[in-house]
């Protein structure tokens, strides 16, 4: 049990934001507690008003309607019985009393309670209320619960000479009912608040540990962010002097043998995937990171889509393709012209990779004030399944006609992120075995 408070204590210190929910825990129900409270102790106290005043009033109507019958003992308790009858249990005892020895003394003429017939008392209460035109009235209780005990005199006609007291006993026996079920059902509400503040702190201290966990993972994703920087920055100054001394070699037209010849390609070519990795990892860091910059601009978009395909044109002859432009539709997009050439140099590098033989084209077109660039290949094309991942990271389509080919699976994953960072969009259309095309949208410049 120490242990478990020390580690409570703890987690407290190291979350003070928790304190707020403990505060919440001790203040809603208190709050609700003592708001219910004072609700209640007030519904109580009107419901004891009400009852007077209905017990007085009771009285009155019996005052008036037994004054004449004092005389006659035998009718006034006729007349008592009638009302018990009809009190439905709300008037606990209701008894008439005759003053005796000048008001000292008082004989019970009629009474509910035949015990107490021709009994003789000197109660104060029924003294005072001799003196007190008014009456007096008084809240008591015994085995039979709460009543207002109420006295009041007995007049003549003429309403000058006393002639007596009424003396009756008013349940609070609903009313109680009433305010303790009300207090009941308030516990449970109370009971029931208590227990979802539990849950609910319950939750969020759940939650403090998600977002100590979800720092933490921010934490290590800036230090791979920094390691990947750091990795890529750091590889770049030997494959620039490898790639050097290739070029040095190539120029100086040193003699290989077929076997040399074949080992100085596969170095080339090696370097050149290292190289277009670490280009990949360092732009995929700058994406995740928001830190690419982004140069917005109105442009014709047509001389840069001239310079991707010519740049990827001996790609494509050493393969055989056919690489073209199919149409130039005229029109001025706002983008970022050098975001621009990475995209197409993505999508047509894509297209001759994948294209074993046959034709890669470039169109344009404008629709729904959108300037529309598609890449269409006639190669391998993609499947349903497979376009549905296409566009994360290091997602690559695996089966034995791709698995020679070189690639990093982070392409389309940057091309839809640099698209997305200029307010467009890039959809694709594949059938395997046919053929992909991917277009990309771009806003107009007299349209963003």
């Amino acid at each position: 049990m120490k242990k478990l408070f020390i580690s409570g204590f703890e987690f407290v210190r190291e979350n003070p934001r928790i304190i707020y929910s403990l505060v919440l825990l001790v203040f809603v129900p208190a709050a609700f507690f003592f708001n219910t409270y004072s609700l209640i102790s007030g519904m109580e106290q009107d419901i004891d008003r009400i009852t007077q005043r209905k017990a007085i009033l009771t009285e009155k109507i019996i005052n008036a309607i037994a004054s004449e019958k004092m005389s006659d003992s035998k009718l006034l308790q006729n007349t008592l019985d009638s009302i018990m009858k009809d009190s439905r249990d709300e008037i606990l005892s209701l008894a008439f009393l005759r003053s005796e020895n000048d008001a000292s003394r008082f004989r019970v003429i009629a009474s509910s309670e035949p015990e107490t017939m021709d009994q003789v008392t000197e109660d104060v209460q029924y003294m005072l209320a001799w003196n007190r035109p008014e009456g007096i009235a008084f809240l008591d209780s015994d085995e039979r619960g709460r009543f207002w005990r109420v006295t009041r005199l007995l007049y003549d006609d003429t309403g000058t000479m006393k002639t007596g007291l009424v003396t009756m006993t008013f349940s609070l026996r609903d009313s109680d009912a009433l305010i303790e079920s009300t207090v009941n059902n308030s516990y449970g509400i109370l009971m029931a608040t208590v227990i979802i503040v539990l849950l609910l702190v319950s939750n969020q201290a759940r939650l403090f540990g998600n977002v100590l966990a979800l720092n933490r993972l921010k934490e290590v994703d800036v230090m791979k962010d920094n390691l990947v920087s750091m990795a890529s920055h750091e590889l770049r100054s030997p494959l620039t002097a490898i790639r050097g001394y290739l070029e040095l070699i190539e120029e100086k037209k040193i003699g290989f043998d077929e076997e040399a010849q074949r080992y100085f390609t596969n170095i080339s070519i090696s370097v050149d995937r290292i190289n277009t990795l670490v280009n990949d990892m360092l732009e995929v860091s700058r994406l995740e990171g928001n830190r690419v910059p982004l140069t917005l601009t109105d442009f014709d978009p047509h001389p840069i889509i001239t310079q991707s395909v010519e740049e990827a044109r001996s790609q494509a002859m050493q393969k055989g393709l056919t690489l073209n432009i199919k149409n130039a539709t005229p029109g001025m997009i706002y983008a970022d012209p050098n975001r621009l050439c990475e995209i197409l140099s993505n999508l047509i590098g894509n297209a001759i990779k994948y294209t074993p033989k046959g034709t890669v084209s470039v169109s344009t077109d404008i629709k729904n004030d959108q300037y529309l660039i598609t890449v269409a290949d006639t190669g391998l094309g993609i499947s349903a399944e497979d376009q549905k991942q296409l566009f994360q990271k290091f997602v690559r389509i695996q089966n034995e006609q791709t698995r020679s080919i070189a690639g990093t699976g982070l392409g389309l994953w940057i091309t839809l992120e640099l698209v997305q960072k200029m307010g467009g969009t890039i959809t694709l259309e594949s059938i395997e075995g046919v053929g992909s095309h991917f277009t990309v949208s771009l806003p107009l410049s007299d349209k963003r």
